[in-house]
């Protein structure tokens, strides 16, 4: 009896941020071009998640808000350094950075999954109780019209 041999590969993920700008039609583009990287490399895509624009943390290359885009896929080692190269290259990617989820996972038992966009997320704005002085009802202070009693 011959035993079919898993081929062990270590589970990534790798988070990039693309300028806010961007056209859909470019951000598509540029999955199927990381999707070929990685069928290339021998890996797999398991998805991709678009979690749409997002205010940034601090200012990333001169920008506070960025499309977050996060892929998760299968490889031989080797494919991050190659995955990585290929976003240094694409001057949309601002930033990026990948980690290792998994180690000694069996690639062919590993399922692809449907690509998933997240809803968008609101904006924050200032609630209207939180205006400018004025508008609470209070009124402005005046320091002439203060009466404590202090000569």
């Amino acid at each position: 009896m011959a035993e079919t041999q898993k081929r062990l590969v270590r589970e990534y993920e790798t988070t990039y941020l693309i300028k806010p700008e961007t056209p859909d039609e470019q951000v598509d583009e540029i999955k199927e071009r990381l999707r070929a990287v990685v069928s290339r490399e021998g890996g797999k895509v398991i998805r991709f998640t678009n979690q749409g624009r997002r205010k940034t943390a601090f200012p990333v290359a001169k920008l506070s808000k960025a499309l977050y885009i996060h892929c998760l896929y299968v490889g031989k080692p080797g494919l991050v350094a190659e995955f990585e190269r290929n976003l240094k290259m694409l001057d949309v990617v601002t930033k990026f950075e990948s980690i290792r989820v998994a180690d000694d996972v069996d690639l062919d038992a590993r399922q692809v999954e449907a690509d998933v966009v997240v809803a968008p997320v609101e904006e924050e704005r200032p609630r209207p109780e939180f205006g400018e002085r004025g508008d609470r009802g209070e009124e402005p202070f005046d320091p002439v019209a203060d009466d404590r009693g202090e000569e």
